[in-house]
């Protein structure tokens, strides 16, 4: 396997003013929450709580996930439906020790790498599936793709990890292709991951959709989500894991035995904002779609190639025609301009997406507009 860009180790060689790099929102705290966390901490309510997360915010989610994916999910149901886990990452981590030990997992390429790596750090194996030029695939050949791993005696196939909106290429995955996705699963007997993130995100015409809603996916589906973009706090580590009970509950002890619980105060200051204001989403994707037109108007004027994804946290864009190598492209930027993104092989094992990159534009407008500045004084 070739040796492929560190996204941690590009980040440190780029000033905060020149950083696209790191998939995370650099935009402030939302006040009431920040104003919340501090009277609770002030309060002492530092405590140690339960491994699947306090009641108060499981309630909030719970709340979430019928207004804005359509699933009743019961909070409080005795065999666990849903779980706080320490960022998205904690509940992925927690599905891989319970289902994908010795097991290997289909992830599509271009795919996030976190998933490749928490999967194999505990003990199974990830298969990629190469999506077309134009980011999409044909479902005859996933089926048998997958049918091939799901036979095998070492590592057989378990689970399809689904990411829409996709990193890196914030690709919203239509009902066709989710259908599809879901017709395989439901064949071979398999779970199910399902990365939604970037949920809120959807800028274009095709609406995001859960999986698990989709006839017989509830009861394969592990549906994982994170407030650490949508809300600003990475470094808060709050995210979820929704589904049927009987694959949701025995999560629970991966999440207690690792990491005992999400940090009880931060947990508390979330849920009495979480469903405050119900214009909080739509106010958040309309603010980070004048983002990409205006990040993508620009950087077309520079040559790039947009690819129209239908979310707006990331660009993935062919780098101008004059250039082969994103890895050279992003080494001459930072050199010239103190601006980095991330090279298209980051997140593949082929050749194929050489000449892209992932563009962060989770960035407060003025960074970002001194970014694009820079760059085009640059390539000028």
């Amino acid at each position: 396997m070739k040796v492929k860009p560190d996204i941690r180790a590009i980040t440190k060689l780029v000033p905060p003013s020149g950083n696209l790099v790191q998939g995370q929102s650099e935009l402030p705290i939302d006040p009431k929450l920040a104003a919340k966390a501090a009277s609770i901490i002030a309060a002492s309510q530092n405590h140690y709580g339960a491994a699947e997360g306090v009641a108060e915010l499981r309630r909030a989610v719970a709340e979430k996930i019928r207004a804005f994916n359509g699933m009743p999910v019961d909070a409080d149901a005795a065999k666990l439906e849903l779980l706080i886990t320490p960022g998205g990452t904690g509940a992925l981590i927690a599905v891989a020790q319970t289902y994908l030990r010795d097991k290997s997992v289909l992830v599509f390429e271009p795919y996030y790498p976190y998933h490749r790596r928490i999967i194999e750090e505990f003990g199974g194996k990830t298969e990629t599936f190469p999506l077309q030029a134009d980011l999409t695939f044909d479902k005859d050949d996933l089926r048998k793709r997958c049918a091939g791993l799901k036979d095998r005696s070492d590592f057989p196939l378990r689970a399809i990890i689904v990411c829409s909106p996709a990193n890196p290429s914030g690709k919203v995955m239509t009902a066709t292709e989710l259908e599809a996705i879901a017709e395989v699963c439901r064949e071979l007997d398999l779970l199910c991951i399902s990365d939604e993130v970037y949920e809120h995100y959807v800028t274009g015409e095709q609406p995001h959709v859960s999986i698990a809603s989709l006839p017989g996916m509830w009861e394969r589906t592990i549906t994982v989500n994170s407030f650490s973009k949508s809300w600003n706090i990475s470094g808060w580590r709050l995210g979820y894991a929704y589904g049927d009970s009987k694959i949701v509950a025995p999560l629970n002890n991966a999440v207690n035995v690792i990491y005992v619980c999400a940090a009880t105060p931060l947990q508390l200051a979330l849920s009495r904002v979480l469903m405050a204001d119900a214009n909080y989403y739509d106010k958040l994707r309309d603010r980070f779609d004048e983002k990409r037109v205006f990040a993508s108007n620009a950087l077309r004027e520079l040559g790039f190639d947009i690819y129209n994804s239908g979310s707006a946290f990331y660009i993935w864009a062919r780098i101008p025609e004059d250039f082969d190598d994103a890895l050279k492209f992003n080494e001459m930027l930072m050199e010239k301009a103190g601006v980095g993104a991330v090279p298209g092989s980051a997140f593949a094992d082929g050749d194929d997406w050489d000449s892209y990159m992932r563009i962060c534009i989770a960035r407060e407008d003025s960074v970002l507009q001194g970014a694009l500045e820079k760059m085009q004084n640059a390539l000028r």
